[in-house]
């Protein structure tokens, strides 16, 4: 993706400052100056495919051939960059030429914990509403009768909604229109993620009338289409929700899969995030979305498992460099034990370092502080391994795997303990070679 310029940025020089801005939970804005441009470190993979399938001529900086709908997964590790890439992604492709960008974070918006289609639908048309009114886009009332009508008759005349109702018609302020429709659908988001009393009762009354939502949300979405092209604030829309690859392991696969036909039936672009073992679910989910896959941060390869991958190396230790500055750092070894010791994954680069820290005298990073660090983080993922998952694990690493895709290969896959590189590459966690659950499997089969 294009590079924006970079605000100038000092990385701490001391290691309370460092201990004060170690965020790995959190993603960054589109224009962090810590953020690296990490394309290279992962090997063959690049954005052209996504790109190619919303008709965005990336050389031109223009749409092409844009489609009317198309649902599309953005699938990856947890910590391996996706939110912040989501976010680079979603001010590019926000331009006149190219798309109208509803950028949706069902993290602080929903509860992610308790996430079902009605509530992330009902807050995108929210969002999109909000979006318009704020963008002062105008369009025709004729095109929001569908909308208001359902609003009126479906939530607000509704004997399940009568105090909610009650609520919003004493607020004469609302007014009409768009920025009627705004604040309402506003409140109704709210009252779902608050989980309030009506939570349940907004949920069933979105799915008793859903064909006539998707219906006037559609027309919504057609009409702001028109009217955005026409102004010059973009060729279509596009909705890019981040957020939903947090789902858990069934939630995720009720979400994707089981009420696919709903989210489908919402005409417009859509890219979700989405976790990484989704993909292992039969093949359903191929057949459902578009799926683009951002893989590790290579620190090998397959073809050369003992030679370090140079691009993968040098954009990790700028992501650490960003963190604490490279004085901090008694060496470039040991910089080099920490990437070794993450997999690639910067979310566990971050931990590491964090740990290292701790570890610390709060002076300089050591080698002694990164081996109890590392050793750490190992005992972190020893937790949730069971005995017969270091048989699967040390298969994967020999190349010995038969490639099943059972229930155990996903809940590895989601939990780190499988990472994935580019052309579907597969490794152990390296934290996860140093526990004697792998050292003795690594033993008994040297033995065979």
């Amino acid at each position: 993706m294009a590079k924006t310029k970079k605000k100038v940025f000092q990385p701490p020089r001391d290691m309370w400052h460092v201990n004060a801005n170690i965020d790995f939970d959190i993603p960054l804005d589109d224009n962090d100056p810590r953020y690296v441009d990490t394309e290279k470190g992962r090997g063959e993979f690049s954005f052209t495919g996504l790109f190619n399938t919303l008709g965005v001529d990336f050389k031109r900086g223009e749409l092409r051939t844009p489609r009317e709908k198309s649902y599309n997964l953005f699938c990856g590790h947890r910590g391996c960059g996706k939110s912040t890439e989501l976010r680079r992604l979603s001010r590019y492709l926000h331009r006149d030429k190219l798309f109208f960008v509803v950028f949706f974070d069902s993290l602080e918006e929903l509860d992610i914990n308790n996430l079902v289609y009605p509530d992330l639908l009902l807050a995108l048309a929210n969002n999109l509403l909000k979006k318009l009114n704020d963008t002062g886009a105008k369009v025709d009332k004729v095109f929001l009768k569908n909308l208001d009508q359902w609003f009126s008759e479906r939530i607000l005349n509704s004997e399940r909604l009568k105090d909610f109702s009650m609520e919003v018609n004493a607020e004469a302020e609302m007014g009409v229109g768009i920025p009627f429709l705004a604040k309402l659908s506003a409140k109704l988001t709210n009252k779902i993620k608050t989980g309030a009393t009506y939570r349940e009762e907004i949920r069933q009354v979105v799915k008793n009338s859903f064909s006539e939502f998707a219906f006037a949300f559609n027309q919504l979405i057609a009409a702001a289409e028109s009217a955005l092209k026409k102004e010059g604030k973009g060729k279509k829309l596009i909705f890019i929700i981040d957020g939903t690859d947090r789902l858990g392991d069934e939630d995720s696969k009720r979400f994707f899969i089981k009420d696919v036909y709903q989210l489908q039936q919402i005409e417009a672009n859509f890219i979700y995030c989405a976790p990484i073992h989704l993909l292992y679910e039969g093949n359903q989910v191929q057949q459902l979305f578009n799926h683009f896959i951002l893989p590790m941060i290579k620190i090998d390869s397959k073809e050369k498992p003992m030679v370090k991958y140079s691009e993968g190396y040098r954009v990790l230790r700028e992501i650490l460099y960003m963190r604490a500055d490279k004085k901090l750092f008694e060496s470039e070894e040991i910089v080099d034990l920490l990437i070794e010791n993450s997999g690639g994954n910067p979310r566990d680069l971050l931990r590491l370092l964090l740990y290292a820290l701790q570890k610390s005298n709060m002076e300089c990073f050591t080698e002694a502080d990164v081996e109890k660090a590392v050793h750490n983080l190992a005992m972190d993922y020893r937790r949730f391994l069971n005995i017969d998952d270091y048989e699967i694990l040390y298969k994967i690493d020999q190349d010995e795997y038969d490639g099943e895709k059972s229930e155990q290969i996903r809940r590895l896959l989601y939990n780190l303990a499988i990472l994935e590189y580019n052309s579907g590459w597969w490794r152990s966690h390296p934290v996860i070679r140093r526990l004697e659950g792998y050292k003795r499997w690594k033993n008994a089969a040297g033995n065979i």
